[in-house]
């Protein structure tokens, strides 16, 4: 463990990056790393069995901090974080994709925060940016909650894992790892597993951007996360940790329905349809709430273009 010029310890922080053909902007990713004033880190790059440039950018920094990994076969991304995670050597874990940035001083400051606290998991908010790193807009327009905040992620997810940092024997004490059926709520279902016994503080500046482009808005990753998200609500009622939020199961059938009636307007698909109109007839005053997000959704898309 380093410690500062004051002789204050600092601990090490291990930061996972996973990647599958992530060169396009991987090299912006690692240089916010190594930009970091919080200079006791160890970068654990995993590679799914890329095929374009993602090792060669890898090897081309000559830094011991950066370590470079080929996974032994090719897995979805939680499976993926999970065998990172068994490499780690810090005392601390935080998450890096190869599309996201992190402001120079994130590790600083939240380093800072678990000194100063009990909280057991740090994030923050975060900016989103469009492929040329332009400021789109900020995740959460609003300061939100910190300590044991588990009702209110169930009415507003608002964790990004691009912005977490928490003590990696977390996961150990909860004997907890990611859901590795899963491709894209993988880091809800985690972290709404330790927001129950733990207190999380919640950073309301900007310490991180996430990217968005085309290959993560496509239509077969909207298509995925519903099938996700039904297996989920299929999965909850069987664990005591859902069955004491019941509120979560109805959240996440509304939200899947939302997601569908999109698709239904977008694309007319007539399977959907019809799921839209049995949920219609189950009950009319929710379908309601989604038309009325819906639009609301619709109106704000067309104020961007």
């Amino acid at each position: 463990m380093k410690k500062t010029n004051s002789g204050t310890p600092t601990p090490l922080v291990s930061i996972l990056m996973n990647c599958y053909n992530g060169a396009e902007f991987l090299r912006e990713a690692i240089d916010s790393v190594i930009a970091q004033t919080y200079q006791n880190w160890e970068l654990v790059f995993w590679d799914n069995q890329s095929t374009d440039k993602s090792a060669e950018i890898v090897r081309s920094y000559n830094d011991p901090r950066i370590k470079y990994y080929y996974s032994p076969e090719h897995t979805k991304l939680y499976k993926g974080r999970n065998l990172a995670i068994g490499k780690v050597n810090g005392k601390y874990i935080s998450f890096l994709d190869t599309d996201d940035v992190w402001e120079k001083n994130k590790l600083e400051l939240q380093m800072s925060a678990f000194a100063n606290s009990d909280y057991d998991l740090v994030c923050s908010n975060y900016d989103l940016i469009d492929p040329k790193s332009k400021f789109i807009k900020k995740a959460n327009r609003f300061n939100k909650p910190s300590g044991f905040i588990t009702k209110y992620l169930i009415d507003e997810y608002y964790i990004g894992i691009l912005t977490v940092v928490f003590d990696v024997t977390l996961l150990k004490e909860n004997n907890l790892n990611f859901n590795q059926s899963y491709n894209h709520i993988g880091d809800f279902d985690l972290f709404l597993k330790l927001s129950e016994n733990h207190k999380i503080l919640y950073m309301s500046n900007s310490l991180a951007s996430y990217r968005i482009h085309d290959n993560n808005l496509s239509s077969k990753k909207e298509l995925e996360l519903l099938r996700e998200i039904k297996k989920m609500i299929r999965e909850i009622s069987h664990r005591d940790f859902y069955s004491r939020n019941l509120k979560l199961i109805s959240k996440l059938k509304l939200v899947r329905q939302f997601m569908l009636l999109k698709l239904v307007i977008r694309k007319g698909k007539p399977v959907k349809i019809n799921n839209i109109l049995r949920f219609m007839c189950y009950d009319f005053l929710k379908f309601s709430k989604l038309l009325i997000l819906f639009f609301i959704h619709k109106l704000k898309s067309n104020s961007k273009v």
